[in-house]
């Protein structure tokens, strides 16, 4: 795990996955997908890092928006990665180192 992210606990798997199922419209790209929330960022960047459970390497990351509410359109919240663990490796080393 990159060092400016943390392995999500309990807690934070039910914390930020309410939030993301809250925020989540019909259309939007992780509408009805079965993930859970893997990681999150270690700053106040709102990142999370989600596990695809039906595949065996596919991640996430969503950028909540912290509405407490269904977003404005499926857009939201914005998904800034999509891929291997490997590529979200490489995306944030790119990103923040």
């Amino acid at each position: 795990m990159p060092q400016d992210w943390f392995r999500a606990d309990l807690e934070d798997k039910e914390r930020y996955g309410k939030e993301l199922n809250l925020e989540m419209l019909p259309g939007h790209f992780l509408f009805s997908k079965s993930i859970e929330v893997y990681a999150h960022r270690d700053d106040a960047t709102d990142d999370i890092l989600c596990r695809h459970i039906d595949s065996d390497d596919l991640y996430t990351v969503v950028h909540l928006t912290w509405s407490m509410r269904p977003e404005i359109d499926n857009v939201h919240p914005t998904v800034e990665f999509h891929g291997s663990y490997e590529e979200f490796l490489q995306y944030n080393s790119k990103l923040f180192n």
